[in-house]
């Protein structure tokens, strides 16, 4: 009896040991000292309750002492869907310094506020992920975490850093986005093989000491409400990438042009007014974002960058392009909508690796001939210009997919538009277009066309030749008739007529056999064809607005299975 109650009292010493705040010596006891020395299985015991209290499965935290010392993974991620029904982990238990091989650490989605000091105790971590709960302080031992490659602190409470973040010395990819920060600790310039620094979403000022981190190759700052950088930005000689969207800059440092190894620089949503000449020096650049700020002119020096691949300049106050804009022989994708361009020089034909150019929102009245000289081009956007008419050498664009005339003055098109033989998509919506050229039906990849609101009284037969067309969008014309031929459009899902002049439908539209939507509102329709009945896939058919219509028993019929709006 004695032995078992000796028993007893070691282990309830044992608890009151590991229960002790940080610090606090533990309760006195009159037990003799060799009958109090902690159980070595007390801590799994814990462990397993924490475990069962927060319903994580034992494949990811094992029950056993062996499995637990071993255990090299623990991800209590609850972001991923699978898991968002699990309960939020809102502790971490002392007990969690036991598990000494841990390499990964994933915690992402849960509600922790604070970590206990055990979390040193991992010597071997590697990945801590902390994404996603209402931390706003480290623990000083955090520093001990010699090991740490990657740190996810995102989207957490944090308003300062503790100095204890420099002794991260193996620490490469640091992500403190989406807090509260307003400044870095100068400790910061000690993580010397840091290699990506994601600071996107604080209210950040950057130390000086940033420029200490002469490994890092990624800096994304976006929506910080910076308007400096440190001229010691100048010394991140590794740096490949700089984001820099969604601040307050007016202007940037000479030192920018110091980043030799800089690939990518974003600084849109900004108020730059100018681009310091030194801008040039860049001369590893590919993608350079400038849209949204206040730009009117670019510096010559920028026409120096060779490796330019991807310059967008939309949003701003361009009134003209220079003609060095040929210059920059690698662009693959040039963007210019919403400025305020009347016209593009003619060198703009000596981009000819280009590939992707958006002019929508401008104000041009035409195009130059050299634009057929883009002999790689497969995205041209020209969405709500003034243009007139286009130019015959438009239909030189042997690569182009996707063309946007949309809310232009085009009255008419060259016949030249049927050698766009890669056509898929073309959008000539709100103009003033009477009729369509024959060649149209030479477009034989066309999948997408759409021609509302213009002035066509007819199509021409050819249209029926667009064997690969899925969405034929043709309201708001004045329409009277479809030719027959519209029949061998057999891939159309999707028809619009409504607001047209339609006195009948041809009996060959029942040969639609994939067509799913057809709109037929505000017409002069007094019947449909017969042939109606042979859509079969048929989901839904607009006809409000056609007083006249009626329907035979047998079309009545049919239609139960079709959602009508009459």
């Amino acid at each position: 009896m004695l032995k078992k109650i000796l028993q007893t009292l070691a282990l309830l010493a044992c608890c009151q040991l590991a229960f002790a705040a940080p610090g606090q010596a533990a309760p006195a006891t009159d037990t003799p000292a060799a009958a109090v020395q902690p159980d070595e299985d007390a801590w799994v015991a814990r462990l397993t309750a924490w475990a069962d209290e927060f319903q994580i499965p034992e494949k990811d935290l094992p029950r056993n002492k062996e499995a637990l010392r071993n255990l090299r993974k623990l991800d209590l991620d609850r972001v991923p869907s699978d898991n968002r029904n699990l309960p939020k982990i809102t502790r971490l238990p002392p007990e969690i310094g036991q598990l000494q091989q841990l390499e990964v650490l994933e915690l992402r989605g849960n509600q922790l506020s604070i970590l206990p000091p055990e979390i040193g105790q991992l010597q071997q971590l590697w990945l801590l992920g902390l994404r996603g709960n209402q931390l706003s302080a480290l623990p000083a031992e955090i520093s001990q975490l010699q090991h740490l490659q990657e740190l996810d602190l995102g989207l957490n409470q944090f308003s300062t850093l503790p100095a204890d973040i420099g002794a991260l010395q193996q620490l490469q990819r640091l992500y403190l986005t989406d807090n509260q920060l307003s400044a870095l600790p100068p400790e910061i310039g000690k993580l010397q093989q840091l290699q990506r620094l994601y600071l996107d979403g604080n209210r950040l000022t950057l130390p000086a000491e940033i420029g200490q981190l002469q490994q890092l190759e990624i800096l994304t700052l976006r929506e910080n409400r910076l308007g400096a950088l440190p001229p010691e930005i100048g010394q991140l000689q590794q740096l490949k990438e700089l984001d820099l969207f969604g601040n307050q800059f007016t202007t940037l440092p000479a030192a920018i042009g110091q980043l030799q190894q800089l690939k990518e620089l974003n600084l849109g949503f900004n108020q730059l007014g100018t681009l310091p000449a030194e801008i040039g020096q860049l001369q590893q650049l590919q993608y350079l974002v400038l849209g949204h700020n206040r730009l009117a002119a670019l510096p010559a020096e920028l026409f120096r960058l060779q490796q330019l691949q991807s310059l967008v300049l939309g949003k701003n106050r361009f009134t003209a392009l220079p003609p060095e804009i040929g210059k920059l022989q690698q662009l693959q994708e040039l963007v210019l909508d919403d400025n305020q361009l009347t016209a593009l020089p003619a060198e703009i034909g000596q981009l000819q690796q280009l590939q992707y150019l958006t002019l929508e929102s401008n104000h041009l009245t035409t195009l130059p001939a050299e634009i057929g000289q883009l002999q790689q081009l497969q995205q041209l956007a020209l969405k709500n210009n003034q243009l007139t008419t286009l130019p015959p050498e438009i239909g030189q664009l042997q690569q182009l997919q996707y063309l946007n005339l949309e809310d232009n003055q085009l009255t008419a098109l060259p016949a030249e538009i049927g050698a766009l033989q890669q056509l898929e998509t073309l959008s000539l919506r709100e103009n003033q277009l009477t009729a369509l050229p024959a060649e149209i039906g030479n477009l034989q990849k066309l999948r997408f066309l759409w021609i509302g609101n213009n002035q066509l009284a007819t199509l021409p037969v050819e249209m029926g030749n667009l064997q690969e067309l899925q969405n034929l969008l043709l309201e708001n014309n004045k329409l009277k008739a479809l030719p027959a031929e519209i029949g061998n459009l057999q891939h159309v899902r999707e028809l619009r007529l409504h607001a047209n002049q339609l006195t009948a439908l041809p009996a060959t539209i029942g040969q639609l056999q994939y067509l799913q939507e057809l709109t037929l509102g505000n017409n002069e329709l007094a019947a449909l064809p017969a042939t109606i009945i042979h859509l079969h896939k048929l989901k839904g058919l607009t006809i409000r607005g056609n007083r006249k219509l009626q329907f035979t028993p047998e079309q009545e019929q049919y239609l139960q299975g079709v959602s009508v709006y009459r």
